[in-house]
């Protein structure tokens, strides 16, 4: 070898060298090397840094001299054994102090010596978010089971996968155990409201943000109650894949929409008879009627007086005569349909608005009620109580008539009733 070839080897050999220093230097475990006997005879730069050790103290040192005392016992079976799959062992520094780390070691032949080669990963920094994230887990654990509102958690197409004792006491569930893995149709009053809340609330929530919603759910006795729903998707991407998981708020607002609704029956209707008040009754009827025009559909209005009916009160008293104006309008709401007004206007004044039905229906419709009531006599205070009724009847023909107009035409054909003899129907006919 001439002098050329052999400086062309020496810098082949020192560019490996830094290399080999430079993979030495930037490796982010800890590396040693150990002959038979276990004493070390290298380490890397890492290694040095991580155990406080310089390189002069290496052959002093043993592979035991890395770990604390109850590791010990592992990491000789595992060089006994020669296993290399990494375990969890705790490491010492050369100041005494500890820290967990996983390590693995591998036995590998150099210059016909055989050695073990092992890595030492640091698991400091990895146990403490470990750590926070149980102890983050155990708060959010603590806030879910302990929180006063009902949590549930749908995952797999609107499956139950987690929810509250909370959620299990407002829909009458012994615990939440009990309820998961169950569909959601189970708390739904119906299929088609299944589908429905499916269709529209779920399309919504697709977007990522929160979603508020009343709804009535099926409790486990088959019996509804109202509740304020809060949901957001899990999945945080837009749109969100609902499939991933649907968080939802539930709240019990069964006692608030009690309240709600008897408000709004005090504000609407009459606390002796239930109907409705003159004003919500003409509310309704401008809503009905609003934007009609020659084309529209029929409608027709019964103007509804008792007979006599200060007799009544001056014979038996105003108590007897509430129970007559009571028991007419249970009559009333036996034989009108759901869509149809029916209104206290006056003392013992009554109108009834009939949509999409003709003159000669509401006749048929006034004359069965006044049939009726003419044959049911009312009982209060142990004294029978006749009473008959006189009916106006307006309805509108092709062409159209103002609701204002059809209710003056029934209340002139009422009076005309009256004139005729009362306990009769009278209607206006063109």
């Amino acid at each position: 070898m001439n002098l050329t070839e052999a400086n062309r080897l020496i810098a082949t050999l020192k560019e490996q060298l830094e290399i080999e220093q430079a993979l030495n230097n930037v490796a982010f475990e800890a590396i040693g090397l150990f002959d038979e006997s276990l004493k070390c005879v290298a380490a890397n730069a890492e290694a040095l840094k991580t155990m406080g050790y310089t390189l002069e103290e290496l052959p002093t040192l043993s592979a035991f001299d890395f770990l604390a005392e109850e590791s010990l016992a592992i990491a000789r079976k595992n060089v006994e054994k020669g296993f290399t799959e990494p375990y969890f062992a705790t490491c010492k520094r050369k100041d005494g102090t500890t820290f967990p780390a996983e390590v693995r070691g591998k036995a590998v032949t150099l210059h016909g010596h055989r050695y073990r080669a092992t890595a030492m990963r640091d698991l400091t920094f990895t146990r403490a978010i470990e750590i926070d994230l149980a102890d983050t887990m155990y708060e959010l654990e603590l806030i879910f089971n302990n929180c006063k509102v009902g949590l549930m958690l749908l995952k797999g197409g609107r499956y139950l996968k987690r929810a509250n004792q909370a959620f299990a006491d407002i829909l009458g569930y012994d615990s939440p155990d009990e309820m998961l893995g169950i569909s959601m149709r189970q708390l739904h009053l119906s299929e088609k409201n299944y589908n429905e809340f499916g269709e529209t609330t779920y399309t919504r929530l697709k977007s990522g943000e929160p979603l508020k919603v009343e709804y009535q759910a099926r409790r486990k006795d088959g019996n509804a109650i109202w509740c304020l729903f809060t949901g957001q998707a899990v999945d945080r991407n837009a749109p969100a894949n609902l499939y991933k998981g649907v968080l939802w708020v539930v709240d019990d607002i069964t006692k608030r929409k009690a309240k709600e609704e008897y408000l709004l029956q005090m504000a609407t209707t009459d606390d002796l008879t239930g109907a409705l008040h003159r004003k919500e009754f003409f509310r309704r009827i401008k809503f009905l009627t609003d934007g009609v025009g020659q084309d529209a559909q029929r409608c027709s209005v019964l103007m509804i007086d008792f007979d006599n009916f200060k007799k009544i009160n001056d014979t038996f008293g105003h108590e007897a005569g509430d129970a007559v104006l009571r028991d007419f309008s249970i009559l009333c709401k036996e034989h009108l349909r759901d869509n149809d007004l029916f209104a206290r206007i006056g003392g013992e004044e009554f109108v009834v608005f009939l949509p999409k039905t003709t003159r000669y229906k509401a006749v048929q419709v006034a004359e069965r009620l006044r049939k009726n009531f003419a044959e049911k006599d009312t009982i209060c205070c142990g004294n029978i109580i006749p009473c008959t009724i006189s009916i106006g009847v307006a309805g509108a023909t092709s062409k159209y008539i103002a609701t204002e107009e059809l209710l003056r035409s029934a209340d002139s054909r009422l009076y005309k009733a009256k004139d005729n003899g009362r306990n009769r129907v009278v209607f206006f006919d063109e």
